[in-house]
């Protein structure tokens, strides 16, 4: 990873061939599309947004080019990698002018709720779009329909699905370009913050203040915002979890079973970790309010 780092930070031409690459490559595998959008992070926090928006625009040129010229995917008119770059760019300069992750995360639930309210707003129907674009995705694949999605209700979830996959990558990448911003210039830094991660006890009062009032107008809203709550507190569980095999000088194996889960069973480890997060911003098990650090 550190060679990695090294190689986009030699020169912008390096960072904007390679988030270029990762973004076609994104294209037939999804999860690559979250390394793309890390080197956008990690050039925004290292040489500032200026910069961050140029390898943007150049490697978003590149990369549009190839792919209007590759065989046309139905229901993907565009890379998703381009849908990343925004939130990763607003992330990384909020991390950049505070060195708060918390802060950052904050930055990733604003956008996810802007993108909620968006997507609402201008479908009308989130269901009958996602209906639309289900049916356009499979046109092509034989035997493949959307019947089962409509027989076991998924197509009123599909927007909260993709919501929580957009935090998640988002975050995800902002995480993985602080990281290799630590390798380069601040060793064992990332660790120190990252267990630190917390956001101020305020925002659940208004997390519940929002969902609540999407609730006595619409359901699907309703579910959607709170999905995109969820994703904020998902990442502070997991930095709690961190901060206490650190504390407790436990082994990293004891990791293991928390991401296992989260992959195997994320319909019930999600919400497990998420509602660990939510309590310690209340509770505060770090006791970093009072300014305690781990030894």
């Amino acid at each position: 990873m550190e060679e990695i780092a090294k190689f986009i930070m030699a020169g912008r031409w390096r960072a904007i061939g390679l988030a270029a690459l990762f973004t076609l490559l994104g294209v037939y595998f999804i999860p690559v599309s979250i390394i793309s959008g890390a080197i956008i992070g990690l050039v925004a926090l290292r040489r500032g947004p200026w910069e961050g928006v140029l390898v943007v625009l150049s490697a978003g040129i590149i990369s549009w080019l190839i792919f209007s010229m590759l065989p046309p995917k139905p229901g993907f008119p565009f890379p998703l990698s381009f849908a990343l770059w925004v939130p990763i760019l607003i992330g990384a300069v909020v991390l950049r002018a505070t060195s708060s992750e918390g802060k950052m995360l904050m930055s990733v639930g604003g956008w996810l709720t802007l993108y909620v309210l968006a997507m609402h707003w201008i479908t009308g129907d989130v269901v009958a779009f996602w209906k639309s674009w289900l049916e356009l995705a499979v046109a092509n694949v034989k035997g493949a329909t959307v019947y089962g999605f409509e027989e076991e209700g998924t197509l009123r979830l599909i927007n909260s699905l993709v919501t929580l996959l957009y935090g998640i990558g988002a975050t995800t990448a902002l995480l993985l370009a602080r990281w290799w911003q630590a390798i380069l210039y601040n060793p064992g830094g990332f660790g120190i913050e990252f267990r630190h991660l917390q956001m101020p006890r305020w925002l659940i009062a208004v997390a519940v203040g929002v969902v609540w009032i999407a609730g006595t107008w619409n359901k699907i809203l309703m579910v959607d915002l709170m999905v995109a709550a969820m994703v904020l507190y998902l990442f502070q569980g997991l930095a709690v979890v961190h901060f206490l095999v650190i504390r407790y000088q436990g082994s990293w194996f004891w990791l293991v079973p928390v991401y296992g889960l989260l992959l195997m069973l994320p319909q019930f480890s999600l919400m497990a970790v998420a509602f660990l997060g939510a309590v310690d911003s209340l509770a505060d098990f770090r006791g970093l309010r009072a300014g305690n650090t781990e030894s």
